[in-house]
């Protein structure tokens, strides 16, 4: 199981990831849903740079996180391992905590800021297309899997419950940042529960009354419950940060030591 996981979490997810992104930028070159980047080409350069550093860093990171699972996993810690659930129930409510702690560190990264300076990176993007989705800083992966490290040993979700989450988080990511229209019908209903492309678009506009909003990574849930959940027209919506509106501020280079400026 242990290398299944580093697997997946590494070669096979770089596949299906590179697929994904793949697809979409070519069908956002044609028939784009919202406005397309006026240099698609610089935009997209400076995105993927910033992608390709994040997954040059990102294997012995996530090494770490995947013996750290199976260490809980293995020795039975966290409130799920005090309880016989099935096996299956047991997985559901491994994701759904997974899930609430990412919801918890994502409102965090918009309030603290040290966080903030490594996130707003992501949400610098004022031209918001399926790179955007691999648009991180490399460092900010730490504080997130540092917080699902702890929240496993106090909630106890299984190995498999982490894989299956990473299986649909990670190309769910990436179709969510995409520019193109998904049918009305998708956007109607699988909203009251995921977290779907019109859902965090509203995430990556400003003001800031915006942006600080529908925090949800996977599951739309966690903003119904805790009053973070705002509904905006697509059509209306000015992607980026009003401080970060200057070209200048989204080369590889900026981002890269941005969270290091004063």
């Amino acid at each position: 199981m242990l290398d299944y996981l580093i697997e997946i979490f590494t070669d096979r997810m770089r596949l299906i990831s590179f697929g994904l992104i793949t697809f979409f930028f070519f069908l956002e070159s044609f028939w784009p849903y919202l406005s397309r980047p006026e240099n698609r080409m610089q935009h997209t350069a400076h995105n993927v740079g910033l992608m390709l550093v994040f997954i040059l860093l990102a294997p012995p990171i996530n090494y770490l996180s995947v013996l750290w699972f199976e260490y809980v996993d293995h020795n039975g810690f966290g409130l799920l391992n005090l309880f016989e659930l099935p096996s299956a129930i047991k997985i559901i409510l491994g994701m759904l905590m997974l899930d609430m702690g990412d919801y918890f560190y994502h409102r965090a990264s918009h309030r603290w800021g040290l966080l903030w300076a490594y996130h707003r990176v992501h949400h610098s993007d004022f031209e918001m297309d399926v790179t955007t989705g691999y648009r991180f800083h490399p460092f900010e992966n730490i504080g997130l899997l540092v917080t699902q490290m702890l929240s496993s040993f106090v909630f106890g979700y299984s190995l498999e419950a982490v894989t299956l989450y990473y299986l649909i988080y990670i190309p769910w990511v990436i179709t969510q940042h995409a520019n193109i229209q998904f049918p009305n019908w998708f956007e109607k209903y699988f909203v009251y529960v995921f977290a779907t492309p019109d859902f965090h678009r509203v995430h990556h506009s400003y003001p800031r009354v915006y942006t600080d909003s529908n925090y949800g990574d996977l599951f739309s849930i966690w903003d119904r419950l805790f009053g973070t959940f705002k509904k905006v027209n697509p059509k209306e919506i000015k992607f980026g940060l009003e401080t970060h509106l200057d070209t200048k501020k989204h080369s590889l280079w900026f981002m890269l030591i941005e969270p290091f400026r004063k």
